[in-house]
């Protein structure tokens, strides 16, 4: 059952970010243009490394502080550093506070709506 949760965050995001790519970002609505995708990265991040370790080793990572340590890392990786490893880049405060929504949502999902077994 709980890897069934991560599959289905899988799906679901993977499906909301091609509708975005393909239809929304066509809008013209900035939240789509720039916001989107950096509210779907972390939740298909956590649901895909879950998905991974429940596989392999029966574990994962649903606690509240270990998901914030992972979002700090990731918006650091994300905001930070690529700046230097994609030409064009910059800092976006706002991206990261769609990388720990993503989370949250993530950790509400996981955690709280469907209750872990």
């Amino acid at each position: 059952m709980k890897n069934k949760i991560n599959i289905v965050i899988v799906i679901g995001t993977l499906a909301i970010y091609s509708l975005n790519q393909l239809v929304l970002k066509n809008l013209g609505i900035p939240f789509f243009n720039n916001y989107l995708n950096d509210l779907l990265a972390v939740p298909l991040f956590f649901a895909l490394i879950n998905s991974i370790s429940l596989y392999r080793s029966n574990t994962q990572v649903t606690s509240f502080k270990y998901l914030f340590v992972i979002t700090v890392g990731l918006s650091f990786l994300g905001e930070y550093l690529a700046i230097f490893l994609r030409p064009g880049s910059v800092s976006d405060w706002w991206d990261v506070l769609c990388y720990f929504i993503g989370m949250f949502v993530y950790y509400l999902i996981t955690n709280v709506i469907i209750k872990p077994i």
